[in-house]
């Protein structure tokens, strides 16, 4: 994740609004107010990096902190509230709304890059996953934060957009 913190930092010319770094301190609060241990990977983004960003790579790719200006990490139901209890994916299964955290609360699309605080990976990561608002399902599963912020930073541009390749969510 070092590295990849590094290429974020070389780039920092492509980014806008990042909030200042926090401490384990102020990590160890929020996994305590929220009862989730948050993945290695996004504490170091948040303590060597930012407490989230308006914008990587001058898109709309809002990254979400705790207790920030451009929006705080959170349930996806609190801020969705119109949602059915399950939300259906794009051939990867089936998923509580009240597990699914917010990496990013919503994108120019109306969409939201979500962890699926169900899974674990073998590195004690959630994978996550894009929501699409158009038919309410999840789509293009990573397997970790580390992955997504790795696509991020070799397209230099909006991860949806990298992986929807076939425009099957016709993002343009």
């Amino acid at each position: 994740m070092q590295a990849l913190i590094g290429i974020l930092k070389e780039d920092l010319k492509y980014h806008e609004n990042i909030n200042s770094k926090i401490t384990n301190q102020e990590i160890k609060k929020l996994e305590n107010d929220m009862n989730i241990k948050i993945p290695e990977p996004y504490k170091t983004f948040l303590k060597e990096f930012g407490n989230g960003a308006e914008s990587l790579y001058h898109i709309d790719q809002p990254i979400n902190g705790i207790n920030m200006e451009f929006g705080a990490i959170h349930w996806f139901g609190k801020f969705r509230k119109n949602l059915g209890e399950e939300i259906n994916t794009d051939g990867f299964g089936i998923y509580k709304k009240d597990s699914l955290l917010c990496l990013m609360t919503e994108n120019s699309n109306g969409g939201a890059w979500v962890w699926l605080t169900s899974q674990t990976n073998e590195n004690g990561e959630w994978p996550l996953a894009y929501y699409n608002i158009d038919d309410g399902k999840l789509y293009y599963k990573v397997n970790s934060f580390k992955e997504w912020i790795l696509i991020a930073t070799k397209c230099k541009c909006e991860v949806i957009r990298k992986l929807d390749k076939e425009n099957k969510l016709g993002l343009g």
